[in-house]
């Protein structure tokens, strides 16, 4: 059993803990509150929106065939108003920093998952990515970035976006938020090829009045909209990692006071067993006076 001294020195450490764990709970509350709502609003409203590149893609297969042959090309998946290197990318969104939770383990596991059974490129984002990226001793090289965890601004993400725009199909791996106990570990297509939200199927069939043109149009779906997208998986992968880390917090929280509590009772076992001790030697005091 530990003496009076080790335990109030745990005490006062675990307490300690306590304190910084609540204030790492507290601050990510306020900071998900304020991007909440932003997050999801631009999700549905990106949502939608990749419902239409992808449908324009589809349904205007004959004038897009028509740029095709202009461009020499041959696969209409391939097709591109810019010049691509006809490759494939996947890119893992991670955190420069500790402390949330599991999130950015179960992505890191998705992403290993996915890249195992195909031959794209890969682009790693974020310090904690790149460590467990070259602990895992993984042979395929990898592109390195690093952009704020938080506070991010779009010029943060200039030169990742530059990068990966040139390839055919980009895969952006990343955490979604679902409810405060809920993280997923999810990807997405930001380059058309599929609709930014699998789980909804997009109308093949649906028909456009295009303004300039269909070329100038699917231009601008893949420059604009595609940094937006991107864009668009950062922000959600941030609102995930605030929701994981309260998570982690108030699991640590709940730890802390279980031994706060295992703690106070060898204190008072501790004190027991010094008063207890106290009272021998005094009564042993007392016996031997009165022998004297």
């Amino acid at each position: 059993m530990q003496n009076k001294r080790s335990l109030t020195s745990e005490t006062e450490l675990v307490s300690g803990l306590k304190m910084l764990a609540q204030a790492y709970e507290e601050i990510s509350v306020i900071k998900m509150q304020r991007v909440r709502d932003y997050v999801l609003k631009n999700r549905d409203f990106l949502t939608g929106v990749s419902y239409v590149f992808y449908d324009v893609k589809t349904s205007y297969r004959q004038q897009i065939e028509e740029l095709m042959k202009l461009k020499k090309i041959t696969n209409i998946a391939s097709f591109s108003t810019i010049n691509k290197n006809g490759k494939m990318v996947s890119v893992l969104l991670s955190a420069n920093n500790k402390l949330y939770g599991d999130i950015i383990l179960k992505v890191f596991y998705l992403f290993m998952e996915n890249i195992k059974k195909s031959d794209s490129d890969i682009v790693v984002v974020g310090k904690l990515g790149r460590e467990l990226y070259n602990q895992w001793n993984i042979k395929k090289p990898y592109k390195y970035f690093e952009i704020p965890d938080s506070d991010l601004k779009i010029e943060d993400l200039k030169e990742i976006i530059s990068y990966i725009i040139n390839y055919e199909k980009v895969d952006v791996f990343y955490g979604r938020f679902a409810n405060i106990v809920n993280q997923v570990s999810t990807f997405s297509n930001i380059s058309g090829e599929q609709t930014f939200d699998t789980e909804v199927k997009p109308n093949p069939n649906s028909k456009f009045i295009f303004e300039p043109s269909l070329e100038k149009i699917l231009n601008f779906f893949e420059t604009q909209i595609f940094a937006s997208f991107f864009k668009q998986t950062v922000h959600e992968f941030h609102l995930a990692r605030l929701a994981s880390r309260i998570k982690a917090m108030e699991e640590a929280l709940s730890n802390i006071d279980k031994r706060i509590n295992e703690l106070k009772g060898q204190t008072r076992r501790v004190k027991r067993l010094s008063d207890n001790k106290k009272q021998i030697e005094t009564i042993a005091g007392i016996s031997l006076w009165s022998q004297g």
